[in-house]
């Protein structure tokens, strides 16, 4: 009997691709028999597990495919031509099943390309007639509710793993060992994917300082080629201990080996962070406004994390003092630091707060938790007008059934859709029900047009369901027993 093929696509960069480490780690161990392969971009390919989990890896040159589109004068022939060997052969492999991991328009563009009729696909593809198709509640999830600025808090390495249909367990991380390399000491990372998401050099010389004055062990800075200049700016400090220097001068490998014998790591939202992850050593993040600490952030026990709006809102002398702290098993100073408690659970607030209301708001529509109590007086007035809205499109779709090409019918029902935006324009909190309501119809595939009114009608009806709860205060009315599954 043929081995089952699986194949994982995870397009994004370095720290998205040591996120799917401990998803493959479970795809494998649930089924040790498949032949799972692994597509990454061939600039990160580096990133790729390399102890034997992936039976194959496919290096996907993307800069050569996008190359002949960006020139002066655009050959798209060319760039398909390319893009199509590529799809070919992956076409040729016959796959079980797909897992798409990247969440991009390009990603699901590939993987309708390769994927066959008997293939179960998982994560972001395309329908017949080129539109997307979101086949999965993981990938719906995603799309409606994941990123900086939406309520959710779900870790991405979990969200990937609900897509790709599996459960982590501690085993599928791999186990801390011991190695010599830079024995522990404090490592810094001093870069980031983007600047927006770090400090700056002046900043980081004050926090290299501060450690190489409080850690017994040495201080090491790390990062790439491209971050060697600011290195070299943040390393030039004074004193009888200076910090060791191997920006831009190791390999991955070697970075692995540095990290596992850390004692802590120190650095913003990059690579580093989510290698320590792999190897369970701990972290302080510094967790800028451009991301969502409870996507990103580090996993390994121990870790701990500070929300950071810039770098003027935190001072190098508390960064050191956290991170001494971790370094000597000592609470955290006050309590706006979230702590990690274990790779597989959930991060926990120093001090508690009320969980923000659109979290909880998520889990509801999600998770089936009770709906929270309205936040204010306007929130119930944008639910009222959205229900008007509602019950108007409801309408509409009704006058569809009757006459399919009713095109006053089909003009109302693009209004409706243009009243909710303004709607939840004026009431943020309600975005989360209206993101899942659209992500919901957007799933809605190619089909005869009854029967697209018939499921558009059925996913109004269940929006109708959660607007109808809020009609009376949820004290009042007792609204734990929905679940939209």
């Amino acid at each position: 009997m043929q081995k089952r093929r699986i194949l994982v696509l995870q397009l994004a960069r370095l720290g998205d691709i040591y996120q799917t480490w401990p998803v493959l780690q479970a795809l494998k161990r649930r089924e040790p028999e498949c032949e799972l392969h692994l597509v990454t971009r061939s600039r990160f390919a580096v990133a790729a597990p390399q102890d034997g989990v992936v039976d194959r890896l496919w290096k996907l040159d993307t800069r050569e495919v996008l190359t002949p589109l960006v020139d002066e004068f655009p050959n798209h022939d060319a760039a398909l031509a390319l893009l199509g060997g590529v799809c070919d052969e992956l076409a040729a492999t016959k796959f079980d099943v797909i897992v798409n991991l990247s969440f991009s328009p390009f990603s699901s563009y590939l993987v309708h390309e390769i994927a066959g009729e008997s293939c179960e696909i998982r994560g972001y593809t395309r329908t017949s007639d080129g539109f997307l198709s979101i086949p999965d509640d993981g990938s719906a999830y995603f799309y409606a509710q994941v990123g900086p600025g939406k309520g959710n808090r779900a870790h991405l390495t979990d969200l990937f793993a609900h897509v790709a249909g599996v459960e982590l367990t501690n085993e599928d991380w791999p186990a801390r060992i011991d190695a010599n390399a830079c024995s522990g000491a404090i490592v810094v990372h001093i870069g980031a994917s983007q600047l927006s998401k770090t400090l700056s050099w002046s900043k980081w010389m004050q926090v290299i300082k501060g450690l190489c004055r409080e850690h017994d062990g040495n201080v090491v800075v790390v990062g790439s080629e491209e971050e060697a200049e600011i290195a070299t700016q943040a390393c030039a400090i004074s004193g009888d201990k200076t910090p060791v220097n191997l920006v831009g001068k190791t390999t991955l490998g070697e970075l692995f080996e540095i990290v596992r014998s850390a004692k802590c790591v120190v650095g913003g939202d990059s690579a580093p962070i989510q290698i320590a992850s792999l190897t369970d050593t701990p972290c302080f993040n510094l967790s800028f406004s451009q991301v969502s600490l409870w996507e990103t952030g580090p996993r390994a026990a121990g870790s701990r994390i500070l929300k950071v709006d810039d770098e003027d809102s935190v001072s190098s002398e508390r960064i050191v003092d956290e991170t001494m702290r971790i370094v000597r098993g000592k609470a955290p100073s006050s309590n706006d630091v979230v702590r990690v408690p274990g790779r597989t659970v959930p991060y926990v607030e120093t001090m508690p707060q009320a969980q923000t209301f659109e979290w909880e708001l998520l889990k509801a529509i999600y998770m089936g938790e009770a709906f929270p109590a309205p936040p204010s007086e306007t929130f119930i007035l944008g639910m009222t007008r959205i229900t008007e809205v509602n019950s108007l499109a409801l309408d509409q779709l009704e006058a569809l059934n009757r006459i399919p090409n009713n095109k006053t019918a089909a003009a109302i029902l693009d209004r409706c859709d243009e009243v909710m935006e303004q709607i939840i324009g004026f009431v943020p909190e309600m975005s989360p029900i209206v993101r899942w309501f659209r992500t919901e119809r957007l799933r809605i595939g190619p089909m005869k047009v009854a029967d697209l009114v018939r499921a558009t009608q059925a996913v109004h009806v269940r929006l109708s369901e959660v607007l109808r709860l809020y009609e009376n205060p949820p004290e009042e009315n007792g609204n734990d027993d929905v679940v939209l599954d």
